[in-house]
């Protein structure tokens, strides 16, 4: 037969040869071209018993041999329609289908998980290179930023329970100042989703917590700003070398820095002109003689040193925008940026369709472009390009040979080594960057949650709170393990033998316990002591 359904059936019924279905086809096509009434001259009673054995066929395969594959909720359903066709009719059957179909999606969407990674600004950061006391300032309020990534389809089930969380861990961790919403894995909003999400903006303003939207596609910005977000917390768009998520913890870092007690020496759009005091050349140098004082405090050697390296290359001021060093190639020259007078910026292509590739940072206090090419012979890992920002002048940047560089280990080996030593630092900020990039992207799915150790020791220390209402957080129904529960000496850590019942758990405390679960805690005190210590020693 040239149904695809009867051809299946036929093979499973033992037939190994195809000429019978062919001459079955050719049959039934000569028959149609013909236009002869076949079905008058066939008998009544054996037309009934194909139309019997086709439905018996069908009942045994969808009511019997498929239970594994639907389910039972999916076997139920077939049940219902079955018995409702048989008593009311075709037409019921079908509307109880599509009823069950629309109930079944809406439960299914409603247990979804919407939470890829919770983290905080002790593990992550943007990619500007800042000065020192910037990096000091950064550090010591860094619980102070909050970046949360969201995924999957947005509704209103989900985002109810994602909003009590979030109130609950503002609640408990009264330092965020800053939280971030990554909306690039999400693959769909709703209206709800949308109107609880201006709801829970207005609670974090509320409580003086800066809030900014990122990665956001033009649905779902036109459907924040209808429900009052403002258009200056919603980053929808890409720079030329930045994603809107680094441009927004950009942001924060910048006014968690002009909140300090201390003036900010970087404002957002600019070039990080930030100088430290040890870092600030004489007043009483200008030109060559002050880019020569830069470079030697960049590179750590003497001011001769610096000054016989001038001489082997050229200094040049070059265009935002210009690429010093492509990736994949073998540059033959090295790039040295002045610092204070040039910001470069590090791209990686990690083959992606849209936008632009990979930051991997942002140097304005010195750089060297091409390295790895001229230090250790190797392709370039980056490309290196000057910053387009639109109030750059360009870059300052002296350019050597490769022959001349290499010359230095016999020549000046102090000098060469100073090369090496800040390639390999450039090199390892480099790992730290695409670090990041791996932890927050591995977040997410049947994987769980990322967090880090601040915010995972925040949400655990949730668990403790008596009627916090997170027993129902977009979770389906889990087994309890690896938890033992003992009030404040709960210690999440040590594994526990699994309870014979079953219970169902909030899907985001079981991740950030797990979490912990496979790391070495440093204190031997639960998480939610810990936590609880931290921050009463932020208080005082």
């Amino acid at each position: 037969s040239p149904s695809p359904g009867l051809t299946t059936f036929n093979q499973e019924a033992g037939s190994r040869c195809v000429r019978g279905a062919l001459l079955t086809g050719f049959l039934e096509l000569g028959l149609w071209l013909s236009g002869i009434p076949a079905m008058n001259f066939f008998p009544r009673f054996l037309l009934a018993g194909i139309l019997m054995n086709l439905g018996l066929v069908m009942l045994l395969e969808w009511m019997w041999n498929a239970r594994r594959k639907v389910g039972r909720l999916g076997l139920l359903v077939i049940y219902a329609q079955v018995i409702s066709a048989a008593v009311y009719g075709l037409l019921p059957s079908v509307l109880i289908g599509v009823a069950a179909a629309c109930a079944t999606a809406q439960a299914q969407l409603m247990t979804l998980h919407v939470l890829k990674f919770h983290v905080s600004g002790a593990s992550i950061s943007s990619y500007v290179r800042r000065s020192d006391a910037d990096r000091a300032k950064l550090s010591m309020h860094k619980d102070q930023i909050e970046c949360i990534g969201l995924e999957g389809i947005l509704a209103e089930g989900p985002m109810l329970k994602f909003a009590n969380y979030v109130r609950r861990y503002i609640k408990k961790n009264s330092a965020v100042k800053f939280m971030i919403f990554d909306f690039r894995c999400v693959q769909g909003t709703n209206a709800t989703a949308c109107a609880l999400l201006s709801k829970l903006d207005r609670t974090l303003e509320d409580g003086d917590i800066f809030t900014l939207y990122t990665n956001c596609e033009a649905p779902t910005v036109q459907m924040l700003l209808s429900f009052g977000v403002a258009q200056s917390k919603i980053y929808d768009y890409d720079s030329a070398c930045s994603s809107s998520f680094q441009l927004a913890l950009r942001e924060c870092e910048d006014r968690l820095l002009a909140s300090a007690a201390e003036p900010l020496l970087y404002q957002k759009g600019m070039s990080p002109v930030g100088i430290d005091e040890d870092a600030m050349s004489p007043t009483s140098l200008s030109g060559e003689a002050l880019r020569l004082a830069k470079l030697a405090r960049y590179l750590r050697c003497r001011q001769d040193q610096a000054e016989a390296l001038a001489k082997k290359g050229t200094f040049e001021r070059r265009a935002p925008g210009t690429v010093l060093v492509l990736q994949g190639t073998r540059s033959s020259m090295l790039h040295i940026g002045v610092p204070e007078d040039s910001e470069v910026v590090e791209m990686v292509d990690v083959g992606q369709s849209y936008g632009a590739p990979h930051q991997v940072s942002a140097e304005g206090f010195g750089v060297l472009c091409g390295a790895e090419c001229v230090l250790f012979d190797e392709h370039a890992r980056a490309t290196w390009s000057v910053s387009p920002a639109p109030c750059s002048e360009g870059s300052m940047l002296l350019s050597v040979g490769r022959a001349e560089v290499r010359a230095l280990a016999v020549e000046d080996p102090e000098l060469y080594m100073c090369l090496v030593t800040l390639a390999a630092k450039q090199l390892l900020r480099r790992g730290d960057a695409l670090s990041q990039a791996v932890e927050l992207n591995k977040g997410g799915g049947w994987r769980g949650a990322a967090f880090d150790r601040h915010t995972a020791e925040v949400c655990v220390s949730l668990l403790e709170d008596e009627g916090s209402g997170l027993q129902r957080l977009a979770s389906p129904t889990q087994e309890r393990k690896n938890v033992s529960r003992g009030g404040k000496n709960a210690v999440p850590s040590v594994p526990a033998p699994a309870p014979k019942r079953l219970a169902r758990r909030d899907s985001i405390t079981d991740w950030a316990t797990g979490w912990l679960s496979q790391r070495e805690t440093p204190m031997s005190t639960s998480p939610s002591q810990a936590f609880d210590r931290k921050m009463s020693f932020s208080v005082l």
